[in-house]
């Protein structure tokens, strides 16, 4: 039997979490006296790893200490989400269903700390729908070697990864896996093969690649 398995980046592909990102990070800035952060700026950042975000947000300071910032926020976030979760995009619950006979499902992020995905998963009431999930900063590895690891690790014979920035779009490049832009996220028009402008229509996509 041929395992197919389609690969999610989180956010700005299955959840939009920037009021959360925007009150943490902003919370951290002002108790450590540091310039406000924007929404613009927050956004620009997602899908990006520990350090590319931390010279982001706190560009006034050494890498060196703006890295410590960004575990108070996880923090912070973290417990923000497992309260109150974060917006999930329309029509994913209805496409994982028609899906789920077919293919399986794994999640890989360039998140860091252990709690975020979990937070997706518990506040979405998704988890039943997934194989499994990778945070690639938090296992030191890159996105594309996490997107590889799902492949292997699972036996994976045909595989897509779905996400909406260019880092993903470059990760999926360097591991040579096929890629579908959600452009409802974060990113630009990448001008991909393949690409979605809403969740719901995966399905008659993934036939196509897979």
């Amino acid at each position: 039997m041929i395992k197919k398995g389609i690969i999610f980046d989180l956010d700005g592909t299955l959840w939009d979490t920037t009021e959360s990102t925007y009150k943490s990070v902003n919370e951290i800035a002002k108790k450590h006296n540091l310039p406000k952060v924007s929404r613009d700026t927050i956004c620009k950042v997602f899908g990006c790893n520990v350090i590319e975000a931390a010279s982001q947000y706190f560009p006034t300071i050494d890498i060196e200490d703006a890295l410590p910032l960004m575990v108070e926020i996880s923090v912070i976030k973290n417990r923000d989400l497992e309260e109150n979760g974060g917006i999930i995009y329309e029509g994913i619950e209805d496409t994982f269903i028609r899906l789920k006979d077919e293919y399986e499902f794994f999640i890989v992020s360039n998140i860091d700390n252990r709690g975020y995905i979990e937070a997706f998963l518990t506040t979405s009431k998704f988890e039943k729908y997934f194989t499994a999930y990778y945070a690639a900063g938090e296992l030191g590895i890159t996105k594309a070697e996490a997107i590889l690891k799902v492949i292997k690790d699972y036996s994976l014979d045909k595989y897509v990864y779905v996400g909406d920035t260019i880092k993903d779009f470059e990760a999926t490049k360097i591991a040579k896996v096929p890629f579908i832009q959600a452009r409802y996220g974060f990113g630009k028009d990448l001008k991909t093969e393949y690409y979605i402008n809403s969740f719901t229509e995966i399905p008659e996509l993934v036939k196509d690649i897979l």
